[in-house]
């Protein structure tokens, strides 16, 4: 009796380590993780990035991965000395607009400049020219300089309001400052204007400028077969960083979903071995924010040939949105049109806008897995609602789904 106990109990605890696995748990994991106020934003270049590397790098050693590497690079890091400022003064009177709630800047540097604010572009010599978001961005920026403005004030229609939230880390060069103002701050200054009032802008925006190392982590699957064949997997860590009052962007889906997914598609694939005929190289990027900058690096210097990469698998904001849909380029037109894997596939799908497109402009074929609502709108893009707990595991666990039956469904028609 005790025998069969025993037994009994050896057979409970084997299904119970079979069943302990729940696909989509381990991405999420990761996800939570980077999304933590310990890494505040994961900005390249920051001590807080190079934390989420070291995770990651933990992570690697706890699911038997030896032969990682870094790849180190510079990048310029800015940071906010304080709160933007951003005033009017008129009929003696003054008023304080909150940064990212009423207005914030097109990342251009620092500025310090105080001027009159006119609406009529013949007048705007030496003074704030206050105009449409909807007239163009870099136009509006263009006639501002040629009319010798001191500034461009535009209005975000209420429609695109989000703008106002958002933080990007891509440096703009500009002769002058563009400041983004909510539609409500829009209208209350033109009203103003509107009644012959004098009204007198006040921007003030100050940057630390300093110059960091950030870093790529790179692994690599070897087939179990023998062959030059490399298919390349790809997801940057960095996110946008924090304001100067400690709050910060979480990055959950932006990019801390496809690192998780990255994460848990190479845990697979390792704990069953790489039976592809291809080997796999990992490669978690850094700086896509800055302007792809670590998968620029990683292309002028790969550890392997580039010519044996044969396809480049993206994952970038994959946790949120109703539609998951995999872009291609040209290149890859050869192996979409054979699959029979049922998915959105768009070609040149946001392209331009990860750092699959890196890849394309070396004539490497690209899939980039992302997922967006309607009209391609991705929710909570650089904003400090990106947040873990919105993340469903359900999303991450069907692009792991659609990953695998891919790879499946090529080796089948290609190898």
């Amino acid at each position: 009796m005790r025998i069969i106990t025993l037994i009994l109990a050896f057979c409970l605890l084997f299904v119970s380590s079979l069943s302990s696995y729940v696909k989509g748990d381990y991405a999420l994991n990761v996800i939570y993780e980077l999304s933590d106020k310990k890494y505040m934003g994961r900005q390249a270049g920051t001590l807080e990035n190079r934390d989420a590397i070291n995770f990651l790098s933990s992570e690697l050693d706890k699911i038997n991965v030896s032969n990682y590497f870094l790849q180190d690079f510079p990048v310029e890091v800015y940071d906010l000395k304080d709160m933007p400022e951003f005033t009017i003064k008129y009929n003696q009177k003054i008023r304080k607009f909150k940064y990212r709630e009423d207005f914030r800047d097109r990342f251009s540097g620092s500025w310090k400049v105080e001027a009159p604010i006119e609406v009529d572009v013949k007048n705007i010599k030496d003074n704030f020219w206050l105009t449409d978001y909807r007239n163009g961005v870099t136009k509006s920026q263009v006639v501002a300089s040629i009319y010798s403005a001191k500034g461009v004030i535009l209005g975000v229609p209420k429609d695109m309001t989000e703008l106002i939230f958002e933080k990007s880390m891509f440096f703009q060069n500009s002769n002058l400052p563009v400041i983004y103002i909510s539609s409500q701050v829009f209208q209350s200054i033109k009203d103003l204007l509107d009644k012959n009032q004098k009204v007198i802008g006040y921007y003030r925006i100050e940057y630390d400028k300093r110059l960091e190392k950030a870093y790529n982590l790179i692994f690599y699957v070897p087939s179990k077969v023998k062959n030059d064949r490399v298919l390349l997997i790809s997801a940057h860590v960095d996110h946008v960083g924090k304001d100067p009052d400690n709050t910060f962007f979480p990055g959950a889906n932006d990019n801390a979903s496809g690192v998780g997914v990255l994460m848990e598609i190479a845990k697979l694939i390792l704990e069953k071995g790489n039976n592809y005929p291809f080997d796999i190289l990992f490669l978690i990027t850094n700086a896509e924010e800055k302007g792809l900058l670590g998968a620029k690096y990683f292309a002028e210097n790969s550890p392997i040939p580039l010519n044996n990469i044969f396809l480049n698998i993206n994952l970038d904001c994959v946790g949120r949105g109703k539609f998951l849909t995999v872009g291609y380029n040209t290149y890859a037109e050869k192996y979409v049109k054979k699959l029979r894997v049922s998915a959105n596939f768009v070609k040149d799908y946001y392209l331009s806008d990860s750092d699959q497109y890196i890849f394309h402009l070396l004539e490497i074929p690209v899939l980039f897995f992302i997922r967006s609502d309607s009209g391609g709108y991705i929710p909570d893009l650089h904003q400090k609602s990106d947040t873990r707990e919105k993340i469903p595991r359900e999303n991450l666990v069907e692009t792991i789904d659609l990953f695998f039956n891919i790879l499946d469904d090529m080796t089948l028609k290609f190898f």
